[in-house]
């Protein structure tokens, strides 16, 4: 991979980190307004449930600054851009869309299955 192809991809990873973090404060800023509204009985299941939604997608959102920070150290390290299944290299094409991936997109649907959490069942009546 050349310098430029990593400058580029480097100003990509930046540009995401940025972008999620700017979402990261409008949540909050969401997230505090819907806290002090006055709800009345009805609205408090409407509540719950904007909450639990707000806190995936925090958690999401904190997830891939995670993936960019660790893609950024890599590029410190000389390690960027290589499969951490197979070692192989990833192809510019991919960083190029997924900067932050961590695997070859032969090795990449390995890793999302084992990583996949099974849907919860709904309560019991």
């Amino acid at each position: 991979m050349s310098e430029k192809d990593l400058a580029h991809l480097k100003n990509l990873l930046l540009r995401q980190r940025r972008e999620i973090l700017d979402r990261l404060q409008g949540l909050e800023t969401d997230w505090q307004a819907l806290s002090e509204r006055d709800i009345e009985r009805e609205e408090e299941a409407q509540k719950a449930d904007l909450t639990s939604l707000f806190d995936q997608l925090e958690e999401q959102e904190r997830q891939e600054l995670e993936d960019i920070d660790i893609a950024l150290r890599k590029m410190v390290a000389f390690t960027y851009g290589i499969c951490e299944k197979c070692q192989k290299p990833i192809s510019l094409e991919r960083l190029e869309f997924l900067p932050a991936t961590r695997f070859c997109r032969k090795c990449a649907p390995k890793h999302e299955e084992k990583q996949k959490i099974p849907p919860r069942l709904p309560p019991r009546e």
